[in-house]
């Protein structure tokens, strides 16, 4: 099965599937394959993802709070319901934009 970790018997909010825990960016993969991976992550206030650098275009969709991508040249803040592309092999931060910590849909495309 390709999808995974997700309702089937009734509709669901991406919020109200990943709890913000203090101090830890939590995270759920809602696929199993080959061509990309999909998941569903959740930062506390304050935290964030170092620099990084994927293979194959990132898409990021903002599910709750206020989320900022920190590019080689620029930040682009992101709110609840935006989405952004990072091109393949460019290395780029996720930190939090609001205080408040986040909740981000990743998907990873693969080359």
């Amino acid at each position: 099965m390709p999808l995974r970790n997700l309702p089937t018997d009734v509709a669901t909010s991406l919020a109200q599937m990943i709890d913000i825990r203090p101090g830890q960016v939590s995270s759920i993969a809602l696929t199993r394959n080959a061509g990309f991976d999909l998941t569903l992550l959740a930062f506390a206030p304050g935290e964030s993802v170092s620099e990084e650098e994927y293979f194959g275009d990132v898409l990021y969709y903002l599910v709750e709070g206020a989320a900022c991508v920190v590019l080689p040249e620029s930040r682009i803040v992101l709110e609840a319901g935006q989405v952004l592309r990072v091109p393949a092999h460019v290395e780029h931060a996720v930190e939090d934009a609001g205080g408040e910590g986040f909740k981000l849909l990743q998907l990873n495309a693969h080359e």
